[in-house]
């Protein structure tokens, strides 16, 4: 139970269960809200789920100079501008278009100033309207956490990943003044916050650790899934008829295709798994930045008979797909960092009720039990990870063993209905620390 500010008029004990109002902000420019695929399920789901649970929920988000809220996410032609204060104001845009024009001119490094004193004004203008403000971490983004300290919101911050560590590890480090920048509203935000959620246990330890984040307010709440999407009956024939795949035993990856996810292993694993069983084929299920990585390495391997990759799929086709899969796989490498995420494509190969071996490493090793649920293998093993696909495609019973007893976990730890509960929790604790 809680008492929820008096300026919202509520002067009586209520519990979370009740209807609150949740501003979901997510300040970053440029995002894609119509993308199935990663933050954005994330997002979408959070937001479905809170709906579900009777709150009252709408998104603000930066679209190029305004703030838009949406509320009603299956539908975005729903939406409505919110007013700005002096940075709608012309003077205003036309000293930024200067400043930007000149940065650009000058090669000067981004540092989102505008952006966040743009989003910093709406927040301020309609956080009195909402109980909790819950955003999602973005790059140089700090307007939400200015704004909630301002009006006296309620802020939970969710950390899906240390933005600066992601991108050291792909490879594009972000340097000189607009890295110090970045850990400076990184820090700002942490500070601010009254409440963390993060997706991993690393996650949590990084923030501890590397960022001086108090352990206390932070709650690890890992994502989710959709059970009934991938536990409906599906007829896998038509789809194996288009592949061009017949009765083929079929080992399969779905996700974006990052160069972390280590889709180079997998498939030098493939070239060890055809000489034994060549009747395989291994589907690679979506799209990404290591796209051409991924040709280039079917190509030097000699596997174009052997490997699929269909390209970037609707998620509702996802089920129809993984229905087929005897063996999924999360063959992450050995990466120079501890991992950060939590894959959701983890916890729709358990709901899904399939056979999966995946890296030991970052929130993985604590989900997937070895030999109970999945079978676990060193990041970078090339030989393990073929040895232990090997092993699932030639034995029936275990693949059903396995897939039984994650799909009975992924009901039980990982719907998303679970973690909309424990999210609750950490906004009745958020609310809490309100005078």
């Amino acid at each position: 139970m809680n008492l929820l500010t008096a300026k919202l008029g509520v002067d009586t004990a209520v519990s979370t269960q009740t209807d609150l109002r949740v501003a979901y902000v997510l300040q970053n420019a440029g995002v894609d809200l119509t993308a199935e695929f990663g933050q954005m399920i994330l997002i979408r789901q959070t937001v479905h789920g809170l709906e579900q649970r009777g709150h009252t929920v709408e998104l603000l988000n930066l679209q190029g100079r305004e703030v838009v809220a949406y509320p009603n996410l299956a539908d975005l032609h729903q939406q409505r501008p919110v007013r700005l204060g002096w940075s709608g104001k012309r003077p205003y845009q036309r000293l930024e278009g200067g400043l930007r024009r000149l940065s650009r001119t000058l090669k000067l490094p981004y540092l989102a100033g505008f952006d966040s004193r743009r989003f910093y004004e709406a927040c301020v203008h309609e956080l009195p309207n909402y109980q909790i403000c819950h955003e999602y971490a973005g790059l140089l983004s700090v307007g939400a956490a200015y704004a909630c300290q301002q009006t006296g919101t309620p802020y939970v911050l969710t950390v899906d990943a240390d933005l600066l560590l992601e991108a050291d590890v792909m490879g594009t480090p972000l340097t000189g003044v607009r890295r110090r920048a970045a850990q400076w509203a990184a820090r700002k935000s942490y500070q601010l916050a009254d409440q963390i959620v993060t997706v991993s246990e690393p996650t949590k330890e990084n923030l501890v650790q590397n960022w001086g984040v108090s352990a206390e307010k932070i709650t690890v709440i890992p994502n989710g899934v959709n059970l009934d999407h991938f536990q409906q009956p599906v007829d896998t024939s038509q789809v194996r008829a288009e592949l061009g795949l017949g009765d083929a035993p079929i080992i399969m990856f779905v996700g974006g295709f990052q160069l972390w996810h280590g889709l180079d292993k997998l498939l030098a694993a493939m070239a060890l798994i055809v000489p034994v069983l060549p009747e395989a084929r291994l589907v690679l299920v979506g799209d990404g930045p290591a796209r051409t990585f991924v040709a280039d390495h079917i190509r030097r391997l000699d596997l174009e008979k052997y490997v699929i990759v269909t390209g970037f799929l609707p998620h509702d086709r996802i089920p129809h797909y993984l229905a087929m899969a005897d063996v999924v796989t999360v063959p992450y490498p050995q990466l120079p960092q501890e991992m950060w995420f939590s894959p959701l494509k983890l916890y729709e190969y358990m709901a899904a009720g399939k056979a999966i071996v995946a890296s030991s490493a970052g929130q993985i090793k604590h989900v997937i039990r070895d030999g109970e649920n999945g079978l676990l293998v060193p990041p970078g093993d090339v030989a393990d990870l073929a040895q232990a696909c090997l092993q699932l495609l030639q034995n029936a019973p275990e693949r059903r063993r396995l897939g039984d007893n994650a799909r009975q976990e992924a009901a039980r730890e990982h719907a998303w209905a679970r973690q909309i509960e424990r999210l609750e929790r950490v906004y009745e604790a958020a609310l809490r620390q309100q005078p």
